[in-house]
């Protein structure tokens, strides 16, 4: 009924006010009414083509719903009418990281930080921005900058020792994190990450108060009340860790490693049974733990069931070997990657199979060899490598790429083409990927298709002479030398 009354009021009334519906848009958008603030939008719009306000409007609501796509084109319409709202750009930021282009979103949120640069929430999200696109540097900097403009704001400073910590630089990130708790104490995530940089550096007497500070004030973590049961553990506080053990398996019965933990709890109070009841558990639930299997091994020792003691201990002296294995496996890779370097292919391929046969679940031994096998035109056994690595991780961007380059190699287009699409979907601003793909459809005579995604090439990297000369040659027509 209302939207009805609301219809005919404006037929009433005559043309409609757009400054009227773009402030009944908030007003709905508010009370969390999406659909009907969008209607508004969409109405101010129509009536008033040029209102920048209702575009953003709606670009900012469509964003919340989720519709990134509708989003972006919002807000581009938006910067059509006023190209240095800085507001703007920050909101066309985010949708393109809704869409998972993330290089483009910081593009644009460094657009939007030119424009407006002593404001924090800008800077802010530029930082969050290039955390997620892996520059933990330059986020680090960002953040640093919008906590000098918001010293107040407790989140900024909670995003900053969120980076300082991958960075290793311990010190500042525990600084932020009490800063952060000294605006907004009542913080559990903060609490934890606090525990878990004092157990990184040994002191965990620390370490236990933060996790119990962050298991009281979110009962319901099971995060932190392992972490009590763990550091307890580990302080000999037997008591407090069997507790916080015990309240972590009532929030997830099917957890593997605060079982483990309680079993070795109870070996250790000499209550063999109920800690071979836990462990046989959490052997099963962490079928690759050695540490449940090995302390099994110790409590059937200890209940004088020696050939299942046998098998436990037997079964942790395989884990380890692999373990030790996956190390030497890595090793291999890092001295593979030194001699790719040095041209030295043959060579990195012996230490790249060294890799895979010691760690046959590492994907990068695989990834690393299908490369370098890739370089030496192999491209059929390159082929297998990725075809691994892709079973290991179904979501490896670059295997997806570099299997289409390889598939591409052999003549198999239409499989390459499909590869390359998947790197495409999981990385949508790879120009690499854009290129190849745009190759593979031009062979497979999609040339529309393929100009498209060879402009979206030269866009992302428009000094790319290969990719200006593959665009070139297919808006002529093709019929020339592509290079994928």
């Amino acid at each position: 009924m209302l939207a009805l009354s609301v219809a005919f009021l404006l037929a009433q009334a005559g043309s409609p006010d757009p400054a009227r519906l773009n402030a009944e848009g908030l007003a709905l958008a508010e009370q969390e009414r999406a659909g009907e603030a969008i209607a508004r939008f969409r109405n101010a719009i129509q009536a008033a083509p040029g209102n920048f306000e209702a575009r953003n409007n709606l670009g900012v609501v469509l964003r919340r719903q989720e519709d990134f796509e509708g989003a972006v084109a919002a807000f581009e319409a938006a910067l059509r009418i006023r190209p240095n709202d800085a507001r703007a750009h920050g909101n066309l930021a985010l949708a393109l990281r809704g869409l998972g282009r993330i290089e483009a979103a910081v593009a644009t949120a460094r657009r939007a930080c030119s424009l407006l640069p002593d404001d924090g929430p800008l800077r802010r999200n530029l930082g969050i921005l290039l955390s997620q696109a892996g520059d933990a540097q330059g986020a680090a900097q960002e953040l640093r900058r919008a906590a000098q403009l918001e010293p107040d704001h407790a989140e900024t400073h909670r995003l900053l020792a969120a980076v300082l910590a991958a960075l290793k630089q311990d010190a500042e990130a525990v600084d932020r994190y009490e800063t952060s708790l000294r605006l907004e104490p009542f913080q559990p995530e903060v609490r934890y990450e606090l525990g878990r940089l004092h157990e990184a550096s040994g002191n965990l007497a620390k370490a236990l108060r933060e996790y119990g500070a962050a298991a009281e004030l979110d009962k319901d973590s099971l995060q932190a009340h392992m972490a009590v049961g763990r550091m307890s553990l580990r302080l000999g506080d037997l008591q407090t860790a069997e507790s916080a053990l015990r309240h972590a398996l009532r929030l997830q019965p099917s957890a593997g490693e605060p079982r483990r933990d309680l079993g070795i709890v109870l070996r250790r109070q000499g209550r063999s049974d109920k800690a071979i009841a836990e462990l046989r558990q959490a052997a099963l639930l962490l079928p690759k733990d050695r540490a449940a299997h090995y302390n099994l091994g110790r409590a059937l020792q200890q209940a004088g069931l020696s050939k299942e003691a046998a098998e436990a201990l037997g079964k942790a002296d395989e884990l380890n070997k692999e373990a030790q294995n996956a190390i030497l496996a890595k090793s291999s890779i890092a001295a593979a990657t030194k001699l790719l370097g040095l041209g030295r292919v043959e060579e990195a391929i012996e230490k790249l199979r060294a890799a895979a046969g010691l760690d046959p679940e590492s994907a990068a031994a695989h990834y690393n060899l299908g490369v370098a096998l890739l370089v030496d035109n192999r491209a059929e056994q390159a082929v297998t490598a990725f075809r691994k690595v892709l079973q290991l991780e179904s979501d490896h961007a670059n295997a997806h790429y570099y299997l289409g380059r390889s598939l591409l190699a052999q003549g198999r287009t239409a499989e390459a083409a499909a590869s390359v699409e998947q790197a495409v979907r999981l990385v949508p601003d790879d120009a690499r990927a854009r290129n190849v793909l745009g190759v593979a459809l031009a062979k497979l005579n999609r040339l529309d298709r393929a100009i498209s995604e060879m402009q979206v090439a030269v866009r992302l990297e428009p000094r790319n002479s290969t990719f200006r000369d593959n665009l070139a040659c297919l808006e002529k027509g093709g019929g020339c030398a592509l290079t994928p």
